[in-house]
């Protein structure tokens, strides 16, 4: 059995719709290359709607080799430049940690302040992937307030932890301005 279907030619579009229609698709994939993916992918934007559209910023972030600011630590891309404030207030004896992910080598520039006097603290680090009670402490003591420019020396997390010696309740104020992934209280 033959069962070909024979095709009327008449049916069949002209040559010349089908080079208008080639010609078409070639001038929108021109359209979008220029409009939106050199913006997107090499920051480039020659007619002005990649910014507009906000694929620009994108396009600058990979042809830079930077990361949005949620990036994990161990990426190959770099987090960017910030700064962030924590206000924590602490019951009598109570303590808490604000740690910041960070990788070998980041830095940060921190102050904090105590409203009600002198607080424990402990500004210490735990490198990624390490047992919970892995730490290194790189200053402790007692004191109303401390600021200082901090390099990581390994990847991880690095940050403060405060407790409340006195008998009422007390307000730590911290600002950091640095590189890192991100900040967080953490309990």
């Amino acid at each position: 059995m033959n069962d070909r279907t024979n095709i009327d030619p008449t049916s069949l579009p002209a040559l010349q719709d089908l080079h208008k229609a080639t010609a078409g698709i070639v001038f929108l994939a021109a359209f979008l290359l220029v409009t939106a993916v050199l913006p997107a992918e090499l920051g480039v934007d020659p007619t002005g709607v990649g910014g507009w559209l906000g694929l620009t910023a994108m396009g600058d972030l990979k042809h830079a080799g930077a990361a949005p600011e949620d990036a994990s630590p161990g990426s190959s891309a770099a987090p960017s430049l910030r700064t962030d404030e924590f206000t924590v207030t602490l019951g009598p004896k109570e303590g808490t940690e604000v740690k910041a992910v960070m990788r070998a080598g980041d830095q940060m520039v921190y102050s904090w302040t105590s409203d009600q006097g002198e607080v424990f603290f402990d500004f210490h680090g735990e490198p990624k992937g390490a047992a919970a009670n892995v730490f290194t402490s790189f200053e402790k003591g007692r004191a109303g307030s401390a600021q200082g420019e901090f390099e990581a020396p390994f990847e991880g997390v690095h940050g403060w932890y405060w407790q409340n010696v006195g008998r009422e309740p007390v307000t730590v104020h911290l600002k950091v301005t640095g590189v890192y992934s991100k900040i967080s209280r953490l309990h």
